[in-house]
């Protein structure tokens, strides 16, 4: 959570060969972060997928880069965690369990 681009992240894939994440982005900060990078247009109004995923993937990298792990592949995901979705606790943990259930399908074909 030390970056303003992520808002929520999860990482997952203990059982697999690397480790990956489900991220939620601060979408703001990554299109003011886009633009400032030159990556689009300083008139867009909203940054594609693709680059969106770029640009966490290397936010996350250079968190991670000095860890003794990396997280590999990530899902970009546009719905907060959040209570009234069952994804969130009370007392606004993340409910790690949830997370991965709802988003298995997706989680298995970053891991293929």
């Amino acid at each position: 959570m030390r970056s303003s681009l992520i808002q929520q992240i999860v990482v997952i894939g203990q059982d697999q060969r690397r480790l990956g994440a489900i991220v939620v982005p601060n979408k703001d900060e990554v299109l003011q972060s886009a633009k400032n990078s030159s990556i689009v247009d300083p008139d867009a109004v909203d940054i594609g997928r693709d680059k969106m995923t770029s640009l966490l993937y290397e936010e996350l990298s250079k968190w991670t880069s000095e860890c003794t792990f990396q997280v590999g592949p990530i899902l970009v995901v546009d719905e907060p965690f959040t209570i009234d979705s069952g994804l969130m606790t009370p007392t606004m943990k993340i409910r790690r369990d949830r997370v991965v259930l709802q988003y298995e399908e997706e989680i298995a074909n970053l891991f293929k």
